[in-house]
């Protein structure tokens, strides 16, 4: 089998060797349920409190603000539906980030279908949010406003602080999903006064099928659940899996460890692709503005090549067009578009993210396929020999 050269980061990630090693017991030997009062439920509650101090720790805030859920999507659903009650009164409103994750977007039309008035905040083309029109839809009737800190596809970082002070001026509260954030960019959401914040295991080499919500406790009663049973955390019922919550922690405790380390890593292969693909792709196009972005995601525009047709001809390269939850959708990504891309460069574009522990001789040999098959399928006519391997300087 010909080794496969993994580019798609922000889908999905491989669970770290410790992380596994460190859920494995709580697998077979340490099976109790941490709502037990026994010897073995007192063991898995003690690893979850553990595991909730290291991702308090990553997320700059205290192990009881967290709530562990099924990941970032039912965090962001529990923090946006959790503010509004199907029996609100009052003229109430909510606003969104057009180039969100779906998962908060969806959450955006479902309220607007109860009658909350929404409203979409403005973007520009680094895909920033514009602070200005942001003042201007903020009301006392806005309940939250809701941004992903990082952008799943072009990686801009939102000023969430900033955002922040804007929404508590008139008393709205602002939640941030972090599923791409996290391990990325320091998050400290205590000192970016943030009072909802979700991110996702396995977007940082933890495993699928657990996050956590980070909930400020001085709006904690503001909040109300969306699902209810057994009441082992106020906002979410459920038997906690230890084993997953376990190495949520452990991720977490490796991301913040690892986190300078590896954005300078990430800087170094971004050069290396950028470079790689200028030098054999006459016309490649960066999308969004790298310096309000983070390394680790390089979204650009391959003159004459469908991105689909791109990722779907690599049999040994995994990228993709765009998030994980557009791909069975033809229309071109609402994330170029928003940020003011034609249907044809959007459709032209291919988002390559960077693993910092990826060898450099992958990335060479990744890139080198994709330049190779981009070419071929723009028809470039290529002098006899090829183009030679890229060696950087």
């Amino acid at each position: 089998m010909k080794k496969l050269i993994y580019l798609d980061g922000c889908a999905t990630t491989r669970v770290d060797d410790e992380v596994f090693e460190a859920m494995l017991p709580f697998l077979r030997e340490e099976y109790g349920n941490p709502s037990s009062p026994h010897v073995l439920g007192k063991r898995a509650r003690r690893a979850v409190d553990e595991a909730a101090a290291s991702v308090a720790a990553l997320m700059g805030a205290d192990p009881a603000d967290v709530v562990f859920t099924s990941g970032a999507t039912e965090g962001n659903n529990l923090a946006l539906l959790g503010m509004f009650g199907h029996d609100d009164r009052a003229p109430v409103g909510g606003l969104f980030c057009p180039t969100d994750h779906k998962s908060s977007l969806a959450i955006g039309r479902a309220l607007a279908a109860r009658g909350v008035d929404v409203r979409t905040m403005r973007v520009g083309p680094d895909g920033r949010i514009d602070l200005q029109h942001l003042a201007g839809l903020l009301d006392l009737h806005s309940r939250v406003a809701t941004t992903a800190w990082v952008n799943s596809e072009i990686g801009t970082v939102q000023p969430v602080a900033a955002m922040a002070a804007l929404c508590h001026e008139v008393g709205t509260m602002l939640h941030v999903d972090a599923a791409q954030a996290a391990g990325r960019v320091p998050l400290r959401v205590r000192e970016a006064e943030i009072d909802t914040m979700s991110l996702s295991g396995h977007k940082i080499r933890g495993p699928k099928g657990v996050g956590a919500l980070y909930v400020r406790p001085e709006i904690r009663h503001r909040l109300r659940p969306v699902m209810f049973g057994g009441g082992q955390y106020e906002l979410r019922s459920g038997t906690i899996p230890t084993h997953l919550v376990v190495g949520l922690g452990k991720a977490c405790e490796l991301a913040l460890a690892r986190l300078d380390a590896e954005r300078r890593r990430a800087v170094e292969l971004r050069a290396t692709a950028l470079d790689m693909l200028r030098a054999g792709l006459p016309g490649v196009r960066v999308n969004g503005d790298p310096r309000h972005g983070v390394p680790h995601v390089l979204n650009v525009v391959l003159p004459g090549v469908r991105g689909e047709s791109l990722v779907s001809s690599l049999s040994t390269v995994a990228l993709a067009t765009g998030s994980a939850c557009n791909s069975g959708s033809q229309e071109p990504s609402h994330v170029l578009t928003a940020i003011g891309l034609s249907a044809q460069d959007a459709n032209s574009s291919v988002r390559i993210c960077l693993d910092a522990s990826m060898p450099f001789e992958d990335l060479v040999l990744g890139l080198d396929l994709i330049v190779e098959r981009a070419r071929d399928l723009a028809g470039v006519v290529v002098a006899m020999g090829g183009h030679a391997p890229f060696s950087p300087s």
